[in-house]
């Protein structure tokens, strides 16, 4: 090789080698550029980007404030190397005061969100469970606290039938409608997280859990139910524990009980025959039963078997009915029995055509379901009895004066004591139903009484209750 040919090939050498060290310097710079910018937007609120091309930086994405934005861009200043730092391509988020978030949870279940989220991260967190949250626009300004704010908020709503969760600055309010107190409970309960917030709660309880209602009846008019009632029994089962009753009035229901309605209920639709009115108030606080008794019934006897029926938790008052004018008429509305009024009394309006067997039948079914009783050992009425004589009264007022028949008002005994004394206790007590039925409008002329004693048995005296069934009264027409 010639010199000078050498020579050429050895400033070109140099000169690549040159180049080559130029072009890589430059690289390097880059990149020492880009890894220094890098470290600057790491601490950014939100996510940001930078890009480095030969020495020159731009910045893109979201600041938080403005001031947040001057400390980026003076930091990338502050870089070795840099020449030209360009963040015309970022946005500031506007300050929102005050700042607002809200949750609104409809009827139907679905909940709403207005307002804003302060960052991407903590507004996407959120709308994993709650996908309303996932078009909040950003804002800045938001209270510490905001993402476990709108967490409770959401836990807040869950038990509630509807309402709304609002973060407005430093305050939180939650307000809706809660089914039960239990709902309510648990509402406030997932506020208790909160930390650092004035919190306004404004809940309406649907069902407080309050048993508390009115249950009237007059024998004429019928029963009346007012107020709110264990949703258990409803105004269909009360009806059913009165023994199947109509009801009429304005009843609402609550998911609370009442401890011994139940046995109220049915016991005093047992005794409903012996009452004229009655007001019966039960409420969370206790029962209360007053009443009137049947015109012509001992409002004592009566008290005494209600007492039994609906127990001694309910507080009792039983006066004595008043007496019905002569001639007047009805329906009992307990019984659906047709009754017309004699003597001061009340009496069931037979439903059968008078003879001598329908009256004898009658009134012995009559006094078989409910025997007439007498004062141990004496002729005296037992006031118990003396619903029974109403019944029968009623009986022999048809079979006596429309039918012109005549009835034999029998006294019957045990063989327990002597004949004698039987004898006479038997037409004692004969005459006893008698003079009772007399007072109740019967023509004594159409009554006779008769004393039978122990002669005419229909059991076995050997036993109690053999001797219970031959201590009776019967009724029969001669022909």
């Amino acid at each position: 090789m010639s010199k000078g040919l050498g020579a050429l090939v050895f400033v070109a050498g140099v000169a690549a080698l040159g180049y080559w060290g130029a072009k890589s310097h430059a690289v390097t710079m880059e990149q020492k550029i880009a890894d220094a910018a890098g470290a600057v937007i790491a601490q950014a609120v939100h996510p940001m980007e930078v890009a480095v091309s030969g020495r020159d930086i731009t910045l893109t994405g979201t600041a938080d404030t403005e001031a947040e934005l001057g400390a980026l861009v003076t930091g990338l200043d502050g870089i070795g190397g840099r020449r030209v730092v360009n963040a015309e391509g970022v946005m500031v988020l506007p300050l929102i005061e005050p700042y607002e978030t809200a949750l609104a949870k409809a009827a139907d279940g679905s909940i709403a969100a207005t307002g804003y989220a302060p960052t991407a991260a903590l507004r996407d967190a959120l709308a994993a469970d709650l996908p309303a949250m996932a078009d909040l626009p950003l804002g800045h300004g938001a209270p510490d606290g905001w993402a476990t704010a709108l967490g409770a908020g959401t836990a807040a709503l869950a038990p509630l039938e509807e309402g709304s969760a609002a973060l407005t600055g430093p305050t939180f309010t939650l307000a809706g409608v809660a089914a039960t107190p239990f709902e309510d409970r648990d509402a406030r309960a997932a506020l208790d997280r909160l930390d650092g917030f004035d919190t306004v709660v404004a809940i309406e309880v649907l069902d407080p859990g309050i048993v508390d209602f009115n249950l009237g009846y007059d024998a004429g008019e019928g029963f009346r139910l007012d107020g709110i009632v264990p949703g258990s029994l409803g105004s269909d089962g009360i009806a059913a524990a009165l023994g199947g009753v109509s009801l009429e009035g304005d009843v609402g229901t609550t998911y609370a009980d009442l401890d011994g309605i139940e046995r109220v209920l049915g016991g005093l639709g047992t005794r409903l025959g012996l009452l004229e009115t009655f007001d019966l108030a039960a409420s969370s606080d206790g029962i209360s039963l007053s009443a009137a008794a049947m015109a012509g019934l001992d409002a004592g006897t009566v008290s005494a078997a209600l007492a039994e029926s609906v127990g001694e938790e309910t507080a009792l008052s039983v006066t004595a009915g008043d007496a019905p004018a002569d001639g007047a008429e009805r329906v009992n509305a307990a019984t659906g029995r047709a009754q017309f009024a004699q003597g001061g009394i009340w009496m069931n309006a037979p439903d059968f055509e008078p003879s001598k067997a329908a009256c004898t039948r009658a009134a012995r079914e009559t006094v078989e379901a409910a025997p007439i009783r007498f004062v141990t050992g004496s002729a005296e009425l037992d006031p118990v009895s003396l619903a029974t004589v109403n019944d029968v009264a009623g009986i022999i007022h048809l079979c006596t004066r429309d039918a012109g028949m005549r009835v034999v008002i029998g006294g019957h005994t045990d063989a327990e004591g002597d004949d004698a004394t039987n004898y006479a206790l038997s037409l004692a007590r004969a005459r006893a139903v008698r003079d009772a039925l007399a007072a109740r409008g019967i023509a004594a002329g159409r009554m006779t009484a008769m004393g039978y004693g122990e002669t005419e048995p229909v059991a076995d005296n050997d036993t109690e209750e053999g001797r219970a069934q031959n201590r009776r009264t019967t009724f029969e027409w001669p022909g």
